[in-house]
């Protein structure tokens, strides 16, 4: 039998929500459940396998919530200074994967849809509701997408989530009903009781996260602040807090103020980490205030070195952006673009590309 330990944590079970309270633990066939109702805990046998039996097995295909970028399963980090606009950005990155859509010239391309459900501890669920209406009006008339898109706030009422509170986790638990969802916690810091610079106590928070992915079936998306600049360094980190958050997540975006002469007043999307492809070039972004929403700044330079229809080399691509051709990392920027950019179905490899010989590339829209 297992004991619970000392942090509410239980060694090697996970959750498994049936109709009838089970006392004693034991092992039990997961089913699908016909009502959310106390939960039974099943025992989980860790991944146990020779390479050869690994071989042998036949190879699963990587189930992504953005494409090549973050792999369901894996937890997402977004990080950035206050107010700068990450509830925004965030609301739009919900929206495309509800919709399992594509955010208009960035690398966020989901392959399908998927539950969102937004959990916010700072803002109440009208200012919430009424931020999605505002980037899309349409919605009010899409049920089918809305349905896909579940806002919990405590900002107004109801106790913190405190995820190694037992109780509060097994809510959470509870609220996160779709199997393959996606999971928002605003702000990461909220649902924490620990001194968040102590690494020690970090991953005792990350467990109880990685709890609530077992028992769900889904994936977290953290949204976290920035420290502020160290005043005797110059340096900003990408995120506030111990090493252990950004150690043990797959994807994080941080979201900061542009410093770009030609974007004043913009912000600026980079990609600090992502879960197999190379990371994508910085994305340039205003603020629509009209739809409260982040749109990239003018049209994608990649895209605009060619016209409909027209075939350049890798290297010619290269020149037309005024970059070099033998500086190695300007060459892996383009590529790691244009290869974004053919996943997205603006561009078609037309002619692989070799050390001896550049790749060939069409515009298609």
């Amino acid at each position: 039998m297992y004991s619970v330990n000392t942090e509410g944590l239980l060694e090697d079970v996970s959750y498994e929500y049936v109709p009838d309270y089970v006392e004693t633990y034991r092992a039990w066939q997961p089913q699908e459940p016909q009502n959310r109702g106390p939960f039974r805990l099943v025992l989980q046998e860790a991944e146990n396998f020779t390479l050869t039996e690994l071989a042998a097995m036949p190879a699963t295909a990587p189930d992504w919530i953005f494409q090549d970028l973050w792999a369901a399963g894996t937890i997402g980090l977004f990080t950035g200074d206050g107010g700068v606009g990450k509830t925004h950005q965030t609301l739009q990155l919900l929206r495309a994967i509800a919709e399992g859509s594509q955010i208009q010239n960035t690398p966020f391309v989901c392959p399908k849809a998927r539950p969102v459900v937004y959990i916010t501890q700072e803002d109440e669920a009208e200012f919430i509701k009424q931020e999605f209406l505002v980037q899309d009006p349409t919605l009010t008339n899409r049920k089918s997408l809305t349905d896909n898109i579940r806002i919990i706030s405590t900002a107004r009422s109801g106790k913190n989530f405190f995820l190694r509170d037992t109780s509060q986790r097994n809510d959470l638990i509870s609220k996160i009903s779709e199997k393959g969802s996606v999971f928002v916690l605003d702000s990461w810091s909220t649902f924490i009781q620990c001194n968040e610079n102590d690494n020690t106590e970090l991953i005792k928070e990350i467990r109880a996260l990685r709890e609530i992915m077992k028992a769900t079936d889904s994936t977290p998306l953290l949204i976290h602040h920035r420290p502020k600049t160290n005043m005797q360094t110059f340096f900003q980190s990408s995120f506030r807090g111990g090493t252990a958050l950004p150690a043990n997540c797959r994807f994080h975006i941080m979201l900061s103020k542009s410093t770009t002469n030609g974007n004043q007043g913009g912000v600026r999307l980079s990609f600090e980490k992502v879960s197999r492809a190379a990371q994508p070039g910085d994305i340039e972004m205003t603020f629509d205030q009209q739809r409260r929403l982040f749109v990239a700044s003018g049209p994608d330079k990649f895209i605009g070195c060619f016209t409909v229809g027209q075939q350049l080399t890798t290297t010619q691509v290269i020149q037309a952006l005024g970059l070099n051709p033998a500086e190695p990392k300007d060459r892996k920027e383009v590529l790691n673009a244009l290869g974004h950019r053919v996943k997205t179905g603006a561009l078609k490899r037309i002619q692989p590309g070799s050390k001896s010989h550049d790749a060939v590339w069409e515009r298609v829209i």
